[in-house]
């Protein structure tokens, strides 16, 4: 429990300090190529992450910066605990 509070709050805090999110790109394949035909072979480009900015308001900054807090807060007196 404590380690899924602390990754939440710190995917949370870290997007509200960076203002960036990751979004998927998705692959390419290469283009088919007809019988016959000889041109350049194009290369398949695999699946992969871009950082996106995250459009906070002030507002949103701050909530994600609170609940992500919190979430750590709560995880570090979970594992005091011994829970």
């Amino acid at each position: 429990m404590s380690l899924v509070l602390i990754v939440v709050g710190a995917a949370l805090v870290s997007t509200a300090l960076f203002n960036k999110v990751p979004r998927y790109v998705p692959g390419r394949l290469p283009a088919p190529r007809g019988p016959g035909v000889a041109t350049a072979r194009r290369t398949a480009v695999p699946p992969r992450l871009h950082w996106a900015s995250a459009r906070l308001t002030e507002q949103g900054r701050a909530l994600l910066t609170t609940v992500g807090g919190s979430a750590l807060i709560v995880a570090f007196f979970l594992t005091l605990s011994g829970l």
